[in-house]
């Protein structure tokens, strides 16, 4: 694959990750379930928790695939025939931050018991 056209693919996933994350903000799940939304287990204590959890990770995809959408113009300078590779790779490892983070937040949000601090 050409340069350019890595270039083209690396900002096309990263558009497409945008929309994803765009529409988690807008429709974001209103109900605890098991197929759509921020799931893990501390954030499926309660609904109070449930709906933190999916505001501050949706919020966060976004900024993180904002700041992605940085690396594919540099990256075609540095390692044109590597640039959606490490695009993918780069991208993938922050929005498993996601996980750290929103995990970080909701147990300096919310105690054990699962109410307010």
């Amino acid at each position: 694959m050409e340069a350019q056209d890595q270039l083209l693919m690396s900002l096309g996933y990263l558009v497409f990750m945008l929309i994803v994350s765009f529409i988690f903000v807008k429709f974001p799940p209103k109900k605890i379930n098991y197929f759509y939304g921020y799931r893990t287990r501390h954030s499926m204590v309660n609904q109070e928790i449930w709906t933190v959890a999916n505001n501050y990770s949706s919020k966060f995809m976004v900024k993180i695939t904002l700041t992605s959408i940085v690396f594919p113009p540099i990256l075609y300078f540095i390692y044109p025939e590597y640039n959606l590779l490490i695009t993918i790779i780069v991208h993938t490892i922050l929005l498993l931050s996601i996980l750290y983070f929103t995990e970080k937040h909701l147990t300096e949000s919310f105690g054990k018991d699962g109410k307010s601090k």
